[in-house]
């Protein structure tokens, strides 16, 4: 993950987050792709995870639903793939830090 790209998502996610309403499930399952996540065969709603640096997330589940998700649901997935922005962010200050030394 480059940082550039990074900071793109994240400005997508923060515009996602001031209006949740009428969010297609398509986009969140992009964004998650794009974050490191894949599709997890478990539950009975699509659950993403991420397998690889950084540190493992908790599974996400990402309704797949035909109209736009809830609003609660959308918020929810939103704080979620901000988290792993984080957590990202974090990862890549460590990596830089290690090849700096």
């Amino acid at each position: 993950m480059k940082l550039n790209a990074l900071k793109k998502i994240k400005r997508q996610l923060k515009e996602m987050e001031k209006s949740p309403q009428n969010r297609n499930y398509r986009d969140l399952v992009s964004l998650a792709k794009q974050l490191g996540r894949t599709e997890d065969k478990r539950g009975k709603e699509p659950t993403y995870s991420r397998i690889r640096d950084p540190a493992l997330s908790p599974p996400l589940s990402i309704p797949k639903h035909s109209g736009d998700l809830k609003t609660g649901t959308a918020r929810s997935i939103i704080d979620a793939l901000l988290s792993d922005i984080d957590e990202w962010e974090i990862h890549l200050a460590e990596v830089g830090d290690e090849n700096e030394g």
